[in-house]
């Protein structure tokens, strides 16, 4: 979390200008709030990667279920893989985007006092966002993470199981 904190606040348009590189965020961020802020969204991340593994990993167990890895050909093996791992990454991406954008919400702010902070939790994070911008806020930046982890899912498992043989 605390290299996600980093990550968020470079990008946020909230902080646009206030940091120059990552060592000036790292420090800012030491001397205006402390070593607690790398902390920011901790729960929101636990969430988000819980419920990504979960989905990864099941998705992945159910495809080999029902579609087991060819054995006649190592390309038909490797493509098997490939494709189990990228629909792995995609739905589980699905379902933890709402915790991503609720962690990103949280790491985001640069809170001056605990009252000025719009987000408190990462549940309260979910049903602010959803009540008052709609639910397909809580998707934003969906595709290019899908695309992202369904590349990175599909290398993934393809790689375990090579080095596994």
């Amino acid at each position: 979390t605390p290299f996600q904190v980093i990550k968020v606040r470079l990008q946020a348009k909230e902080h646009l200008g206030k940091y120059s590189n990552s060592l000036d965020c790292i420090q800012k961020l030491c001397r205006e709030e402390g070593l607690l802020a790398f902390s920011n969204g901790l729960s929101a991340t636990i969430g988000r990667n819980s419920v990504f593994n979960c989905v990864y990993f099941t998705v992945m167990f159910k495809i080999k279920q029902v579609s087991p890895t060819p054995q006649d050909s190592k390309v038909k093996a490797t493509v098997h893989s490939l494709v189990t791992g990228f629909v792995g990454g995609v739905m589980a991406t699905m379902c933890n985007a709402p915790f991503d954008v609720a962690k990103s919400r949280i790491q985001a702010q640069c809170p001056n006092s605990k009252s000025s902070m719009e987000y408190t939790s990462t549940i309260q994070a979910l049903m602010k966002i959803g009540r008052t911008e709609g639910l397909t806020a809580l998707y934003k930046g969906f595709q290019p993470k899908a695309l992202r982890m369904g590349i990175g899912g599909a290398v993934a498992v393809t790689a375990f199981e090579a080095v596994c043989e």
